[in-house]
């Protein structure tokens, strides 16, 4: 007489995921464990498309990269941040831009977030440059 183990809970919630319908959508096949089988799938995605089917060890060192994206992407979220920050004190009229703005790097100390918002865009159009 064959007995079988029962499933864990995270085998049983692994399985009733895999087996509904939205995930069915998503990920429409297997992934693919040959060569072939995952260049037609990154070839037929247009999101995956936009990556090499093949990248080389050499070609994802950090020597190689500079991690360009990355820097990029953090400059964005300085940018973001910052902005969002001096959003709440600056005021685009013509009575008030040029004050806030002498304020702004006179009142504050030493200019910090106006500086830092400002050296982070010239820092991220240089990555985006370099990358």
């Amino acid at each position: 007489m064959a007995t079988t183990t029962p499933k864990s809970f995270v085998g049983r919630t692994q399985e009733y995921i895999t087996s509904t319908q939205i995930w069915k959508s998503i990920f429409r096949n297997r992934l693919p464990v040959d060569r072939r089988g995952r260049a037609l799938l990154v070839l037929s995605n247009v999101f995956l498309h936009l990556h090499p089917v093949r990248i080389h060890k050499s070609g994802i060192r950090v020597k190689f990269t500079w991690c360009m994206g990355g820097l990029t992407f953090f400059f964005f979220l300085v940018e973001a941040f910052t902005g969002l920050l001096l959003m709440f004190y600056y005021r685009p009229t013509v009575a008030y831009a040029y004050m806030d703005i002498v304020d702004l790097a006179e009142q504050v100390p030493l200019g910090v977030m106006r500086e830092l918002h400002r050296w982070g865009a010239h820092a991220m159009v240089i990555t985006v440059w370099l990358h």
